[in-house]
């Protein structure tokens, strides 16, 4: 199965009514026909030519799981915004040489900066939000600890590993940043750039609020929103209240969709 990404194509009524198109578009970067496996590395690459690696659990992925061999080719990657195509050289126990043949920039670059505020939902949502969140080319993601939380922490190794792999798998050649969760509170004195708190209750969103800004702060409440005292500080604090011309969303569902929405609507 090959990578894909789940891009919207927003189209804007009357400045007032978003509509999405979904399309579901392949990621991966072939030579002589093959495709070739992307691994984060947490070393510089950079300066190209042969490089030795120890990144056991990388190696042990080339030797184990795909069975490389030396010559075969892969990407690399570390986060600073570029593909390194590689040449293996030598795969030991824990460490490998490689020979950087060339450099390519990302895949795909965001124009603007997106943070998510989350509210903590369980376990298994929390991370598949973190995971589509990577997917989507969100920049950071915070999750939140507020009045109607389901939940009040998770593994933070996990959720890196998480990242990571959606990370090699979408074509990105950035890793998302995610915070420990904090109070609701702590985080409602950081909003950057044009802040939008979304809820039910809130005027449907227009891409007239978000066109111009390159920093997007958007928060996501749990299920069954933010509570009326929430609700009053934000509006106090002078974020917009918006909300999308849906169904009422579970909260995994609103961060995928609100993602979507902006990612495509400000790349444009």
């Amino acid at each position: 199965m090959f990578p894909v990404l789940l891009m919207a194509d927003v189209h804007t009524i009357d400045e007032k009514e978003v509509v999405c198109k979904f399309v579901i578009s392949p990621v991966s970067y072939r030579v002589s026909s093959m495709r070739l496996h992307r691994f984060f590395v947490s070393h510089d690459v950079s300066k190209g030519g042969t490089i030795t690696l120890p990144e056991p659990k990388v190696i042990h992925q080339m030797r184990s799981v795909f069975r490389f061999h030396p010559g075969d080719k892969v990407v690399l990657f570390n986060g600073d915004g570029t593909d390194y195509v590689s040449e293996i050289v030598t795969l030991e126990r824990e460490r490998g040489t490689f020979h950087i043949v060339e450099q390519r920039p990302a895949l795909w670059k965001p124009r603007v900066k997106l943070t998510m505020v989350v509210s903590m939902t369980k376990k298994d949502t929390i991370e598949w939000s973190i995971q589509k969140a990577v997917e989507l080319g969100v920049s950071v993601f915070v999750p939140v600890i507020s009045q109607r939380s389901e939940k009040k922490g998770f593994n933070t190794e996990r959720v890196r590993r998480i990242i990571i792999e959606a990370t090699e798998q979408s074509g990105r050649a950035d890793l998302m940043e995610v915070s420990e969760p904090v109070s609701l509170d702590e985080w409602l004195v950081r909003g950057d750039g044009c802040v939008i708190a979304f809820h039910t209750s809130g005027e449907t969103l227009s891409m007239t609020d978000v066109s111009g800004h390159i920093s997007i702060t958007t928060f996501i409440g749990p299920e069954g929103g933010w509570s009326d005292e929430e609700l009053s500080i934000f509006k106090e604090k002078g974020f917009l209240i918006r909300s999308l011309s849906t169904p009422v969303l579970r909260a995994e569902t609103a961060v995928t969709s609100v993602a979507s929405i902006l990612v495509q609507a400000t790349h444009r």
